[in-house]
């Protein structure tokens, strides 16, 4: 082919070739390797660079066959730029709109200025790979910034000064943009999201498994009464997050060579899915109650369940899967509020909390507080604190929570409560153990309520106003005669002094 003609020297004719040619070729190319090859793996966080690189490829190609000038080059240079600057701040523009949700519907028209490799999104269509766009994105932009630099090297055109501007720009945009999806709701309202026990937990609980090295769990100075040494004979535990530590410390004292037992299925796929082994189990509030009542849709093996009082709607699942359950209190606990360290209140009434989550007291400064607005959490349907707030408010009803959408492969878009964050005028409410025993929250403190600060005495002798039940749920007539002997231990003195020493009320003052 001959030298560019200087009657072709106009800008279509240079967005023609540096915005939509080269780029359509090698997003083509892209198509194909991963098409016809199966290279599924390339386009991934890990592969995400192999479109610039083709991109290159093509420009080296484009230099044999075409042999632009300087000049030419020169003017791609800015065709790139210009592109990879445009591109960047409607990336940006579309991420504000999303709350820095990368997975946000409007991201997706990030395509349409970036048309050129739509070929890269047939691969979805062809089911080669999981559609990302945040890997998309990152390939056209890399691609852009491949062609300016490929551009600028050979025009030798490339001014610092020049680009000084644009360059802050595109940097100021991508912390935009990074600061956006770190604090996207998501992220910030979603709980958490330790990535522990196949994603149920939001507890880092390495040092509370039964086959922990450095293990937290309350231990006793004697032989219990009560031991279990057939494996088989053992009863499944499962339970809330906060009650974790405490019924594993049950299973270490009573099950023989358990962690020994338990270490034999660290890594095996079929109980992978209930956390870190076969007999002490953990998933969650609402899908370990499942586990324990329902046979047909779970695997309905779990033995006895540990958390707070079932909610009705549970009750009413358990009957409806003809399962009729015991439900036995083993402990007392605290059901808490808590705000930032910095709020002034120290103390709150019943009836002003209720007002609250009424929706009839919406600023702190209706209670001495701040002239702030109150920003009321609540916890996710039939979790145990959900049941318990219920059960606090009685006829009163709670106003609708504050949720936030998260996009589910499976699911699509799904509205989810969103849980506490600590930011101005918030308030949330947990069980006191979750929040002092397992120091979750950061930055928070509890509040007295009715004049009384939630402490174990306090909780045993009943002056705190709001307590609950901790307790054991058991199937009606469970054949493992095991599940009994395991009640009543737990019921003991050694029971009552592993609950009391874990950070729980109980139900008698032992001092053992």
């Amino acid at each position: 082919m001959k030298t560019f003609d200087k009657k072709y020297k106009s800008i279509l004719y240079y967005i023609w070739i540096f915005y939509i040619l080269i780029p359509l070729i090698s997003s083509i190319a892209c198509t194909a390797l991963t098409y016809f090859l199966d290279l599924t793996g390339l386009f991934s966080f890990d592969g995400m660079y192999l479109l610039p690189v083709l991109v290159l490829a093509v420009y080296f190609l484009f230099n044999k066959i075409s042999k632009p000038t300087r000049e030419d080059y020169k003017s791609g240079m800015y065709v790139n730029g210009v592109a990879l600057l445009a591109l960047t701040v409607i990336f940006t523009v579309l991420m504000f709109i999303e709350e820095g949700d990368i997975n946000g519907g409007l991201i997706e028209f990030i395509g349409v200025p970036a048309f050129p490799f739509f070929p890269y999104s047939l691969l979805y269509i062809f089911g080669r790979m999981i559609y990302e766009i945040f890997v998309f994105s990152a390939m056209v932009f890399l691609s852009f910034l491949a062609g300016f630099i490929f551009c600028a090297v050979r025009s030798k055109a490339l001014k610092p000064k020049r680009v000084l501007i644009p360059a802050l720009c595109v940097v100021l945009c991508l912390c935009s943009c990074t600061h956006l999806y770190l604090n996207r709701p998501e992220k910030r309202y979603g709980g958490h999201g330790f990535d522990y026990m196949n994603g149920y937990s939001s507890t880092d609980f390495t040092d509370y498994t039964v086959y922990a090295k450095k293990s937290k769990l309350v231990t006793l100075d004697h032989e219990p009464s009560f031991v279990i040494e057939n494996e088989e004979d053992m009863p499944v535990l499962d339970g809330a997050e906060a009650c974790y530590p405490l019924y594993a410390a049950f299973a270490k004292a009573v099950y023989k060579d358990i962690d020994k037992i338990e270490e034999k299925y660290i890594g095996n796929e079929q109980y992978y899915e209930y956390g870190n082994g076969k007999i002490v189990t953990f998933t969650n509030t609402i899908y370990g109650f499942k586990r324990l009542v329902d046979k047909e849709s779970y695997d309905g093996t779990v033995d006895m369940f540990f958390g707070a009082r079932p909610s009705q709607s549970q009750l009413e699942y358990a009957k409806a899967c003809g399962v009729e359950v015991e439900v036995t209190p083993i402990g007392k606990e605290a059901f808490v509020f808590f705000v930032e360290k910095d709020n002034p209140v120290d103390n709150i009434k019943s009836d002003e909390l209720r007002k609250i989550y009424h929706g009839d007291i919406e600023n702190w400064k209706e209670l001495g507080g701040k002239n702030q607005k109150i920003v009321a959490f609540q916890r996710p349907e039939d979790s145990g604190s959900q049941t318990m707030m219920k059960y606090f408010m009685g006829d009163i009803s709670l106003k609708e929570p504050k949720t936030y959408e998260r996009v589910s492969a499976m699911e699509g878009v799904i509205s989810e409560v969103a849980q506490y964050s600590n930011e101005d005028g918030a308030l949330g409410y947990t069980f006191r153990y979750f929040l002092e025993g397992l120091n979750q929250e950061k930055g928070v403190k509890m509040l007295s309520v009715d004049g009384v600060y939630p402490t174990v005495e306090s909780i045993e002798d009943g002056s705190y106003p709001i307590t609950g039940d901790l307790c054991l749920i058991t199937r009606k007539g469970d054949p493992n005669p095991n599940v009994k002997n395991m009640k009543d231990f737990i019921l003991s003195d050694d029971g009552q002094y592993i609950i009391r020493k874990t950070g729980y009320g109980g139900l008698k003052n032992t001092q053992n």
